[in-house]
């Protein structure tokens, strides 16, 4: 990634007023606000430059900006040293010039008329390339398969910087954009950072022009940032904003709509030229500065500045070009949009949590790794709990060394979330697995009577909390008699109470938190907790232990080869002893740090986060939020392309297979060694239970009649394997995972329907599990979506 954030925040007009605001007290207004009416971005200019490392101090006009009038607050001129690098490009070889720069290694996608010349751009015999090496193009079986691929790449891989590396997929106009609905809405539920390039048709072709679609529009209540390019000269900032907002605060998708004959507009210094002289200024209406802010309006200039205002008004950051001529993020206020884009290092508590963004009366603000004020009373809370319990989000991936100090240290339990499966190495007596809504029981049960909460990375999903009235009763308690509570965690200022109110919120990333609470514990250890509560977390999982259904032997005649018969005894096998068996063989040969896992939506999914025993971090690779069913085999795909040395297993069930098996094709072509297991039922069984449960066993639309995935497989020439019992099951696993290092296999598993417990049953408790495949009353009112 080559946009560097710098150390500056943006300066004001010379008119601006000499009074200092704090940084986060966000431009005064006499409304109030509330979250959906948050302060916008052009009040910046109403602002000074202020320190992101200080609380209420000016830093002055020395932090890198040219303003009130130097020789360097030109940015016109910024803008034209940018441009000027690409001069007599065309916009389809800027495109790919800046996958290169942004350190693409493979792009996955699907043709289509209005895409060509881009597409062209990828060709190893393009005349561009030379001897240079060339990005690598993947033709997949549909555009949406070809976004969940990329949506592997993203969530398996990071960069230098530490964050997630984008993943790209390009495909044409029309139906090839809204092929690419499924996978886009995906990546903003999970905060996978994901850029779409996608054909339109020319500007110059008339309304309802063939395979042409309202596709911005489409796309833009489901990405963080949806826009169609104008001219060429837009191109090279589109692509360095499209990246950094992808990867930057909560990453997410961005879709670019890239119509047929700008493709292939030639960037000429005319074009700069015009471009440069129509571009508008950043202000506010009825001040001094001469503005033409329209909604289509992408490049701005920031008077009396060398800054470049890109994105809309109210949702836009600011970037300043170096020496080299490229694009530097530069921070710009603190307003809503910023605040999600840029971390304080603050300590929040006495918020007005109906107005997040307002400084009341009772609000205290303090800098995280600060000696007193809410540091010091954080950190009274996470010495003395008696009973402190850790959940760790994705927010937490990246901070899994720092995760176990402070566990270890304070003999903490701790607890992930599906995304951050992996943070915390669960091999570690500390270690108490997933919560929620199909976790452990033992991190349901603890969190509940747990005195003090500290969430690091989660945005307190519904499937996390139960009923959210219920939620933490003992924390709660213990807030309100000061002694503990909740400690909230996350990049997004937004997040502040917006599930749950916490007692301190701090406005961090998971790794600065608690890099800063280790030092402090380092500094001033507490006394050593008693061991009382650990014991209690080794008693709730003997009592509650993840139970597999076990079945009898039975006798079989089977016919062999030379027409006889014999009799064999055969056992049959479940969702669950399928995958403690593949997770016990990876265990024992020291595999499992090596390997990733991928799944679909359903059992197979909650089974696999609840046996397989994960060790590091973004191992587990599922759609949580928007619960896609079909993702399994395109994340495997793009895991693989993207960790090439990994071990890399689909679990997938046979309903979500069906969806996009289509990609055995794409596998088969491209010879990716992937391994794709299918849990075959022959049933949607996570529905299935539901409507056991809820709808009195009236069952519709959950049954499937599977085809011979082995035959299927074949077909595009894939090795496979069957296997329908326990008896096999060990050899055939064994073959599965350890036999094919550099060929794809599938394998087919025949197993029975059972259900996942434990299960929080909707509308209840998180504590309130069920823990039996039993049939019993339910509220009906609260059926599960």
């Amino acid at each position: 990634m080559k946009l560097a954030t710098a150390a500056a925040i943006l300066a004001a007009t010379a008119a601006t007023s000499t009074a200092f605001l704090s940084p986060h007290s966000i431009h005064s207004s006499s409304l109030r606000r509330t979250r959906n009416d948050a302060p916008s971005s052009s009040s910046l200019l109403k602002s000074t430059v202020f320190d992101p490392q200080t609380t209420g101090k000016s830093v002055g006009i020395s932090t890198g900006f040219g303003i009130n009038g130097s020789s360097s607050a030109n940015p016109k001129a910024a803008a034209q040293k940018y441009l000027n690098t690409f001069v007599n490009d065309t916009a389809a070889h800027i495109i790919y010039s800046k996958l290169l720069e942004h350190n693409v290694e493979v792009v996955n996608g699907y043709s289509g008329g209005a895409i060509l010349p881009l597409l062209d751009q990828f060709h190893r015999k393009h005349p561009r390339h030379g001897d240079s090496k060339t990005i690598r193009w993947i033709t997949n079986s549909n555009e949406s398969s070809a976004g969940h691929v990329a949506e592997g790449i993203a969530k398996s891989s990071t960069e230098a910087d530490g964050k997630l590396a984008a993943g790209v997929v390009v495909a044409t106009s029309g139906p090839g954009a809204t092929n690419l609905v499924t996978p886009v809405a995906d990546a903003l539920c999970d905060g996978v950072p994901l850029l779409v390039l996608c054909g339109q048709a020319a500007t110059t072709a008339p309304t309802d022009a063939f395979q042409s679609a309202p596709a911005v529009e489409i796309m833009r209540p489901i990405t963080k940032w949806s826009y169609q390019i104008k001219n060429a000269a837009e191109v090279p900032f589109a692509m360095d904003y499209a990246f950094y907002i992808a990867r930057n605060g909560r990453p997410g998708p961005v879709f670019l709509d890239l119509p047929k004959d700008l493709q292939i507009q030639q960037l000429s210094e005319e074009l700069i030229s015009k471009f440069l002289d129509g571009l508008p200024m950043l202000g506010e209406d009825g001040g001094k500065v001469e503005t033409r802010v329209g909604k289509e309006d992408f490049v701005r200039l920031i008077p009396d500045t060398s800054a470049i205002h890109l994105g809309s008004v109210d949702k836009g950051l600011s970037f300043q070009v170096d020496e080299e001529g490229k694009l530097q993020h530069v921070e710009s206020g603190h307003d809503a949009y910023h605040l999600d884009h840029h971390n304080t290092d603050t300590i929040y508590s006495g918020v007005d949590y109906d107005n997040i963004y307002e400084k009341t009366e009772g609000r205290k603000m303090s800098k995280l790794g600060a000696e007193d004020g809410l540091m010091k009373d954080m950190m009274g809370l996470i010495k003395n709990a008696k009973r402190p319990f850790i959940i760790a989000g994705q927010g937490a991936n990246d901070a899994s060394e720092e995760l176990m100090e402070l566990a270890e240290t304070l003999q903490i339990p701790v607890a992930t979330t599906l995304h951050a499966l992996g943070t915390f190495d669960e091999r570690h007596e500390l270690a108490t697995n997933m919560v929620g809504m199909h976790g452990h029981a033992t991190p349901n049960y603890l969190v509940q009577d747990c005195d003090l909460l500290i969430c690091i990375g989660s945005r307190f999903d519904d499937r996390i909390t139960g009923r959210p009235s219920d939620f933490l009763p003992a924390a709660r308690q213990a807030e309100k008699e000061g002694r503990g509570g909740i400690i909230h965690v996350d990049v997004r200022f937004s997040e502040n109470a917006k599930q749950v109110k916490p007692t301190y919120f701090v406005h961090s990333t998971g790794k600065a938190f608690l890099q800063a609470v280790n030092k402090e514990i380092r500094a001033d250890p507490p006394k050593r907790r008693s061991k009382q509560w650990i014991e209690k977390k080794f008693g709730l999982e003997a009592e509650y232990p993840i139970k597999i259904t076990k079945y009898n032997p039975e006798k079989f005649t089977i016919s062999n080869d030379d027409g006889s018969t014999s009799e064999v005894t055969r056992t049959r096998i479940c969702t669950q002893s399928v995958i403690a068996e593949m997770n016990r063989q990876l265990l024992e040969t020291g595999k499992i740090d090596d390997s990733i896992f991928s799944t679909g939506v359903g059992i197979h999914q909650m089974a696999a986060a609840q046996l397989i025993t994960w060790t590091k971090p973004r191992q587990m690779l599922s759609s949580g939020s928007l619960g896609t069913m079909g993702v399994s085999t395109g994340y495997c795909m793009g895991a693989k392309l993207a960790n090439p040395t990994k071990i890399c297993i689909s679990i997938d069930g046979d309903g979500s297979f069906n969806m996009t098996f289509t990609e055995l094709k794409t596998i088969g072509d491209e010879k990716i060694p992937v391994k794709l297991m299918i849990l075959d039922n022959e049933s949607q069984m996570m529905v299935e239970y539901w409507q056991r449960l809820f709808h009195d066993k009236r069952y519709i639309a959950v049954r499937n009649k599977s085809p011979e995935y082995c035959t299927l497989a074949s077909a595009f020439g894939i090795k496979s394997i069957y296997c329908d019992n326990e008896e096999e099951l060990e050899e055939k696993m064994r073959s599965f995972l350890f036999d094919y290092d550099d060929e794809p296999v599938l394998f087919h598993v025949r197993i029975e329907r059972t259900p996942c417990l434990p299960m929080v049953a909707p509308g209840q408790p998180l504590d309130n599990m069920i823990l039996v495949d039993e049939d019993f009353e339910v509220d009906k009112s609260a059926a599960p979506s």
